[in-house]
């Protein structure tokens, strides 16, 4: 069914910016009309067309943030348990989600299911944003009639990893801001102080020393030819974006990360927290072990734990264990398979997994905080340095100057 976007004013003559599905404009204006909004303008929804013509673009347009997904899991799962129908849930939830590229999702999830297609295979047709995860473990739940249950343990799921990223992004704002002070402080004596200091010594005609004249020489070239280096920078940063992005590229920086001091180790932590966290919710709604290995891959988005895992499932195919398919592993520490091996004597793989992602996640905290503490005094001494620098270049030859002046 069409989706149609609109503006409208309704009976307190506020305006209100949505979309509609019907099947036609008119009969858009029709449902508008029965709910009193009185429409300014209505156009047909165009959000797919530009998703193929600029798919880059449409990842910043159209973004879907994960807790909005989260929130959705626990909702659906809610109303399904108080034996709502699906598509009365659907239409409940619909209304109030206010994020629009979302909303699109769920108004076509809603007209797949009326049209008799099951929820997971309405979720798969949006991977982007509905993972594998969703499909496999609302298949299981069709099946066992358990919706409830799975539902709300994916939305404890994107719970869980939308608090990781936020404790890393909350460690990484004092480094940024850190650094970003430290280059506009740079860039400002560069551009503005140095220029100025330079014609002070050349009146005088002083004899500069080699800390001086290097200073003058950065401070000349970011001047006279900024607009160089940024095109140099940003053509570097679009190089290294799409190498990157290509095979070798991303296996390549995967592996470099790894080898970082504490970043690598906090790598480590939460690609293994991430690890046991799905594994366990997979096997706990009795999705096969191979498919929740091949899920748990792609959930994890490193090609070196990517290319362990698949190598375990080649082996467990041939009729090994987990925990020795998956000996050798540099993600995986001793502990982690000594626990994953005791769950598979005591046949308890998904509570052991549940408890090594709580493990983990303490430990992720405490990276993060060593990372926090390691980082600070870097940052501070690298400004210290380049400021340090900067102002050497002005002192040594201004004092050579006073001593001249003095002595005349």
């Amino acid at each position: 069914m069409p989706l149609y976007s609109y503006v409208a004013f309704n009976r307190k003559g506020k305006e209100e910016k949505n979309i509609v599905d019907a099947n036609n404009i008119q009969a858009a204006r029709n449902k508008l009309k029965a709910k009193g909004l009185y429409v300014r303008s209505i156009v047909e929804d165009r959000e797919k067309e530009e998703r193929e013509l600029f798919p880059f673009l449409s990842q910043l347009l159209y973004r879907i943030p994960r807790k909005e997904v989260g929130i959705f899991a626990k909702q659906l799962g809610t109303l399904l348990g108080a034996g709502i129908a699906l598509d009365k849930c659907l239409e409940s939830i619909t209304t109030q989600v206010e994020n629009i590229p979302f909303k699109k999702v769920l108004i076509e999830i809603r007209a797949d299911i009326t049209e008799g297609l099951s929820l997971s295979e309405s979720m798969r047709k949006h991977p982007a944003v509905f993972p594998d995860q969703y499909p496999s473990l609302i298949s299981v739940g069709e099946s066992t009639g358990n919706y409830e249950g799975t539902l709300h343990r994916l939305a404890e799921l994107e719970e869980k990893s939308a608090e990781l990223k936020s404790k890393v992004q909350v460690a990484m704002i004092y480094p940024v801001i850190m650094g970003l002070l430290s280059l506009a402080v740079s860039v400002f004596l560069l551009v503005v102080v140095i220029p100025q200091i330079q014609e002070l010594f050349t009146s005088f005609n002083a004899t500069l020393p080699f800390i001086t004249r290097f200073v003058i020489g950065v401070s000349f070239v970011i001047t006279n030819y900024w607009l160089f280096i940024l095109l140099f920078a940003g053509a570097g940063f679009t190089f290294f974006v799409m190498w990157k992005r290509s095979e070798n590229g991303k296996k390549s920086w995967d592996r470099f990360l790894l080898k970082l001091p504490v970043i690598g180790g906090l790598l480590r932590k939460i690609m293994v927290s991430n690890f046991a966290r799905n594994l366990s919710i997979l096997l706990m709604n009795r999705v096969p072990l191979i498919r929740s290995l091949q899920i748990v891959s792609d959930v994890v988005q490193h090609t070196v734990f990517q290319e362990e895992i698949g190598t375990a499932i080649v082996k467990i195919k041939e009729g090994g264990k987990l925990s020795d398919s998956l000996q050798g592993s540099i993600i995986l520490s001793q502990m982690t398979l000594g626990m994953l091996k005791a769950g598979e004597s005591s046949d308890k793989v998904p509570e052991m997994m549940t408890k090594l992602s709580e493990i983990y996640e303490s430990e992720v905290d405490t990276a993060i905080k060593s990372l926090t503490q390691s980082l600070e005094p870097i940052m501070i001494l690298v400004m210290g340095g380049i400021i340090f620098v900067i102002m050497a270049s002005i002192m040594l030859p201004m004092y050579k100057l006073t001593e001249q002046i003095q002595s005349m």
